[in-house]
């Protein structure tokens, strides 16, 4: 008998032909990267970037012949780390003949630097005087390598762009390599946090000014949610029944909140039902209680200005400056509107219609239970 497993998977990103939608997403990131263009993507946390990514670097590759490869900043803290992730990157990606090819390259370098298991971290584990710096120009300069006679054009992501403004002139460096390669290479920068991406790239004084063009991951719709989480339901045997209103609802289509609330309503539901309203309830109360411990400690992260910012965001139902809503919460309005601003910089609030939203509606829902009634 199969295995009876829940399929709404949420805790890591999902593979390409898992993500909901994002068909005309893919097809523009894909269609400039074929043209030879640099896009920045910028999305808050948890909207699925990484897996819209990986998603645009199968087809890159499959139907445009395109060497894909994906480089994870999250977290950089030095040049030692960013050459790291590079060259685990290529090491991870390429294959066959391009791979020994590039690889007899990086060893001739004499820099340390190898697609195999001896690479560069391990040199900077055994002699941690090496400078990176050189062995980083190596790596930037491969898409060069790709492209020799007329060869392969990549598809280059920078995963967490913004990170590179904690390693000193990173953008003035990496500048200096891209702005060669247009002919043999593509670059999406991702990023999750909209002030720093706006600093790297709307700044003139940045090197990176005017360099990539600009596209914003947007909420899902209800339909495409829907759809996603009824198909599969029924693929186990089970119907959303009554729960699918109210998850579409909290959800608000912020997409791994909403895959995270089918995950819950899927496992009160008995294989050959429907799930009824009290299924939803009993989903979403537990959700609740467990992100308990997440949604508390990313709280005391933040002053008492950005508190009162996101209490004055749910209390004036988008506007935050209300007199009301600043009187009960004893707080002057300049210091509410600049915690706004310092909370849209990180996307933990956005802007839309005039209005302030708190961007993960479940964080939203368990600040407003902090209320006194």
């Amino acid at each position: 008998m199969p295995t009876d497993s829940n399929p709404f998977v949420y805790s890591r990103p999902i593979a390409p032909d898992e993500i909901i939608d994002r068909d005309e997403e893919t097809a523009k990131l894909l269609g400039w990267a074929v043209g030879g263009h640099y896009v920045r993507l910028y999305a808050p946390r948890k909207f699925g970037k990484t897996s819209l990514l990986g998603r645009v670097l199968r087809d890159a590759e499959l139907e445009e012949g395109l060497v894909p490869i994906m480089v994870d900043l999250y977290g950089v803290l030095s040049v030692a780390d960013i050459t790291v992730r590079i060259e685990r990157a290529y090491a991870r990606e390429l294959k066959g003949s391009i791979r020994a090819r590039i690889d007899q390259f990086l060893q001739s370098t004499g820099l340390g630097l190898s697609l195999g298991a001896f690479g560069i971290s391990a040199k900077l584990q055994l002699e941690p005087r090496v400078d990176p710096l050189p062995a980083l120009h190596s790596l930037l300069d491969l898409p060069q390598r790709l492209g020799e006679g007329g060869g392969h054009r990549a598809l280059i992501v920078f995963d967490e762009f913004q990170d590179i403004v904690k390693v000193g002139s990173m953008d003035a460096l990496l500048r200096s390599h891209i702005q060669h390669q247009g002919d043999v290479a593509s670059y999406i920068f991702s990023g999750s946090e909209p002030g720093m991406m706006r600093q790297l790239f709307e700044d003139k004084a940045r090197p990176l000014y005017g360099s990539a063009a600009p596209m914003r991951l947007h909420s899902l719709g209800d339909e495409d949610i829907a759809e996603y989480v009824t198909t599969r339901f029924r693929a186990t045997g089970r119907e959303a029944g009554e729960g699918l209103n109210p998850l579409l609802q909290t959800a608000k289509g912020h997409p791994q909140r909403a895959i995270y609330l089918a995950h819950r309503l899927w496992e009160e539901v008995p294989r050959g039902e429907a799930a009824t309203f009290e299924s939803w309830q009993q989903a979403h109360a537990t959700a609740l209680a467990e992100l308990e411990p997440e949604f508390d400690a990313h709280w005391r992260s933040f002053g008492t200005s950005e508190q009162k910012a996101l209490r004055a965001v749910l209390a004036g139902a988008g506007s935050p400056l209300r007199t009301a809503v600043l009187r009960r919460l004893e707080v002057e309005k300049t210091t509410i509107h600049n915690a706004v601003q310092r909370l849209a910089a990180t996307a933990e609030v956005e802007l839309a219609d005039r209005k302030y939203t708190i961007v993960d509606p479940l964080f939203a829902e368990w600040i407003d239970s902090l209320r006194v009634p």
